[in-house]
């Protein structure tokens, strides 16, 4: 049982002593005289070691996110991430007769795909947001598969792509990314509305006509992953015209994504030359060595990092009778390999318990029982000696310890499992290799003797 911090001492003392029978993990307790002339100590076990590794996944579904990522992120540790995204857009709402909208005086300015972004990125903005805009050759097969996948190919059209875009942005809501479509396109879907042609009578009609538009970066230089809201009009197609009697008066009409169901990130990843790299084909979990020392955790592109105590039932050999007080688990990302803004830490992790198999359970919950236990890095700005993100596993811990052969079992830390995962930011944790940043169980335990 959890004993809050904050109840005075005297009444958790005796509190103990009235719950060891019940409570102990040593169960021929003694009571009666021979208790009252017993010592009681609590006492700090911090030498159960903490066996890193990472768990891999192959794929994970993207799709229905509502949260678009686009762009190159190349990294030391993880590798070269490159993300895009698929969008289909709508048709547009015409609230007044077309003949009225568009009369033959009114004239066609131009087509052009407005991104807001969301404000999150990782990487390096100082670059160019280097991306194009190709037109998908064939409407995804939706009505067929229920999910689609990080890894699904997507059939495009043959070059040249539609628009281009580079040049360096603020990665907030405040800029505005403009991508400018072709004038023969823009000019052509402008004529088929104020014709009223069939391809533009119905949604259905329209998604044969034009199956949507794939959004990639457009070289091979590594700079930063941005994200853009799809739940909002922050990303849309926008045809602008204006009408020309009795004065000019400029129009617009939106293509909203409205099929944000279907829209999915493709994220491909390239591993070759790091810890996460496959020895042999298949291979999903990675160790930490005496050269890597080190754990990583990155959810949104498929690393949950994982965390074993197999040591820990152990400390039953003790001869004392013993209570679990409290357990904490201490990681700590290795110095060096993040920093305060572009390559930053994941603004907060979760447990999840996992097993022999790399099931994902249920979310470790906090105090409160409420909520899952999100926890926010402690920065050490100073040195960053110190940096570390400390979860409460009291109630796991106990678990573990009462139960036989459960040495296989552990925790995800992650900061978002990868199908809802909306960014991409990783934390490199040290592992009992390393001398400096290693990951630690805290053990308080009551003995009386």
């Amino acid at each position: 049982m959890r004993i809050h911090k904050r109840v005075p001492f005297i009444l958790t003392y005796c509190f103990l002593f009235t719950s060891l029978l019940s409570s102990c993990y040593k169960k021929d307790v003694q009571v009666g005289d021979e208790l009252a002339e017993s010592h009681t100590r609590i006492i700090t076990i911090d030498t159960v070691s903490v066996l890193l590794s990472d768990y891999v996944l192959d794929s994970f579904t993207t799709n229905n996110n509502n949260f678009a990522l686009i762009g190159n992120f190349f990294d030391t540790y993880t590798g070269k991430t490159v993300a895009g995204t698929v969008i289909q857009p709508g048709l547009p709402t015409i609230s007044e007769d077309v003949a009225t909208l568009m009369p033959k005086s009114a004239v066609f300015d131009s087509l052009v795909l407005y991104m807001r972004p969301s404000g999150y990125y990782y990487g390096d903005t100082t670059k160019p947001f280097a991306i194009q805009v190709n037109e998908l050759a064939d409407q995804p097969q939706y009505s067929t598969l229920t999910y689609t996948f990080n890894t699904t190919n997507v059939s495009l059209k043959p070059d040249p792509a539609l628009a281009t875009f580079s040049q360096v942005i603020r990665p907030t809501p405040r800029d505005t990314v403009r991508i400018v479509f072709p004038k023969a396109i823009g000019q052509a879907w402008y004529d088929m509305i104020r014709n009223k042609d069939t391809r533009f009578a119905s949604e259905t009609n329209f998604l044969d006509f034009f199956k949507g538009i794939y959004i990639q970066p457009a070289n091979n230089t590594g700079a930063a992953v941005y994200g853009f809201n799809l739940a909002d009009s922050s990303v849309r197609l926008r045809m602008h015209f204006h009408q020309t009697l009795p004065a000019k008066t400029d129009k617009f009409l939106d293509f909203i994504i409205t099929r944000t169901g279907n829209q999915y990130n493709r994220i491909i990843t390239d591993r070759t030359g790091t810890m996460l790299e496959p020895v042999t084909k298949g291979q999903h979990d990675f160790y930490p060595t005496v050269a890597n020392p080190f754990a990583i955790t990155q959810g949104g592109t498929g690393v949950y990092l994982k965390a074993r105590f197999p040591s820990l039932r152990d400390i039953l050999k003790v001869d004392d009778v013993v209570r679990l007080m409290d357990a904490r688990l201490i990681l700590k990302p290795v110095k060096g390999t993040y920093t305060y803004f572009g390559n930053s830490l994941p603004k907060t992790l979760y447990p999840v318990t996992t097993d022999a198999t790399n099931n994902t359970g249920s979310a470790l919950l906090d105090t409160t029982g409420q909520g899952i236990q999100l926890r926010a890095p402690s920065i050490d700005f100073i040195y960053g000696a110190s940096t570390n993100y400390t979860f409460n596993i009291t109630s796991y811990i106990n678990s573990l310890l009462n139960t036989p052969g459960s040495q296989e079992n552990g925790l995800f830390i992650i900061q978002d499992l990868a199908p809802v995962a909306k960014e991409i930011n990783r934390g490199v944790i040290g592992s009992r290799q390393n001398t400096l940043y290693e990951t630690q169980l805290i053990l308080n335990i009551l003995t009386i003797d």
